[in-house]
């Protein structure tokens, strides 16, 4: 087996091209990704924020007082002096006042800029770039949600909610608008199912709340472990590459004259796959860590955990290697063979992260994603950075192991017999 690991070994070492392309490229996209998002987070890993509100008031809260009790007698069909005592019980609860509170509260005062204008003014500069968002209080707002608190029902009227394109900060106020409204609606429902005579809302609190003691997963260990993957997951498509190399030039034949079992040489290109894999990402790791100080402060148990996942990782890639290299020994065109291999590591880098970040694809994506042996690796990776804890690991180790067995069988089951190799 020694002679079949140092064979593979050297034809990767004698290709210093595809070996400066799997150690030197995944650094410097490292290095240009994180200073071009460098402004994106701020370094303790907090988004910095900068939420710019237009809020266009169009309803009259003075005439609320009577729409409400209007639609109270006529659409209600409550009795006058019942109606009265509603509206009585209502003159504390002012939803436009209490909506204002809360976004100028101590909460989101740092975070958001409440901007009251006009719609037409507030149109142009959400355009101009300015804004980054309008909402729209209609007329008739106040009346109609104090009037579906009474009855149990939904308001005819909404807040509107505009912007001329989806952004971050967009999405974010919308998410915060949301949750007041919620809890609005939370509070007068509770109201109603208690039976209070009383109306009073309270205000949600804002703010960040920590769960734990947990480190932040930052942008910066993003790229580096995204970056070291993905090269990985080339170097598993190369060794099916020189696969091909091999057939071309009659190793494998030459190896079955010297009597010695076919099996070996499938075993020689998944030991040299883990010891490739394992040093590239650790040669990407270690040096981003020195060079831009991605993981701070962290103890010998944090790398040897790190170490052991990445040899996971380099396990169940070796056993992918193993059935690329029992399909190009059975094909007869082992160029389309490697057109087909890459187009799957490709697959595999874009649902599991290595391209843009998992959060950004659709749910069913996501969850496809993790189970391919990158996006286990990413999701096991982002738990033992965030909590350093075995359990949180354990799983996905158990899965990277199983990927490891069931590749290795199929590639076990998809290799040539003797005589039968193209």
């Amino acid at each position: 087996m020694r002679s079949f690991i140092k064979k593979d070994l050297l034809i990767f070492w004698r290709d210093r091209k595809e070996i400066a392309t799997v150690l030197i490229l995944p650094i410097i996209l490292v290095l240009v990704l994180n200073f071009a998002f460098a402004g994106l987070f701020s370094n303790d890993g907090q988004s910095s924020l900068d939420l710019q509100l237009a809020v266009v008031n169009q309803d009259d809260e003075a005439e609320a007082m009577v729409q409400l009790n209007e639609k109270l007698v006529n659409e209600a069909s409550i009795g006058d002096q019942e109606a009265k005592a509603l509206v009585k019980q209502a003159n504390d609860v002012h939803p436009v006042q209490l909506l204002f509170e809360f976004l100028e509260s101590e909460d989101l005062k740092d975070w958001v800029t409440v901007h009251k204008l006009e719609e037409s003014e507030a149109v142009d500069k959400v355009k101009d770039g300015d804004l980054d968002a309008i909402l729209i209080i209609p007329d008739g707002f106040t009346a109609d949600s104090l009037y579906a608190a009474f009855i149990g029902g939904s308001p005819a009227t909404s807040l509107e909610y505009k912007l001329e394109k989806e952004t971050n900060n967009s999405s974010t106020l919308y998410s915060i608008i949301h949750g007041f409204i919620d809890h609005l609606n939370y509070q007068f429902a509770i109201q109603e199912i208690a039976g209070t005579s009383e109306v009073e809302v309270k205000l949600p609190e804002g703010g960040f709340e920590e769960i734990g003691a947990g480190e932040t997963f930052t942008m910066t260990q993003y790229f580096t472990v995204t970056m070291g993957v993905l090269f990985a997951l080339f170097l598993v498509a190369t060794a099916a590459t020189k696969t091909g190399v091999e057939i071309r030039e009659q190793v494998f034949n030459r190896i079955l004259l010297t009597n010695s079992h076919p099996m070996q040489f499938l075993i020689g290109k998944m030991v040299s796959t883990i010891c490739l894999v394992l040093l590239q990402i650790i040669f990407v790791i270690i040096v981003s860590h020195f060079i831009l100080d991605v993981f701070p402060n962290r103890s010998m148990t944090f790398w040897i955990g790190l170490i052991t996942m990445v040899l996971l990782l380099s396990l169940a890639l070796s056993g992918l290697a193993a059935v690329f290299t029992a399909i190009s020994l059975r094909v007869t065109d082992i160029d389309a063979a490697n057109g087909i291999f890459m187009l799957v590591i490709l697959l595999f880098g874009i649902i599991g992260g290595n391209f843009v970040p998992i959060y950004m694809l659709p749910d069913w994506l996501q969850q496809i994603g993790e189970w391919t042996p990158n996006g286990l690796f990413l999701v096991m990776l982002t738990e033992w950075i965030q909590f350093e804890e075995l359990s949180s690991i354990a799983k996905p180790s158990i899965l990277l192991t199983g990927f490891f067995l069931l590749f290795t069988l199929i590639g076990f089951v998809l290799f040539p017999q003797r005589g039968k190799a193209k």
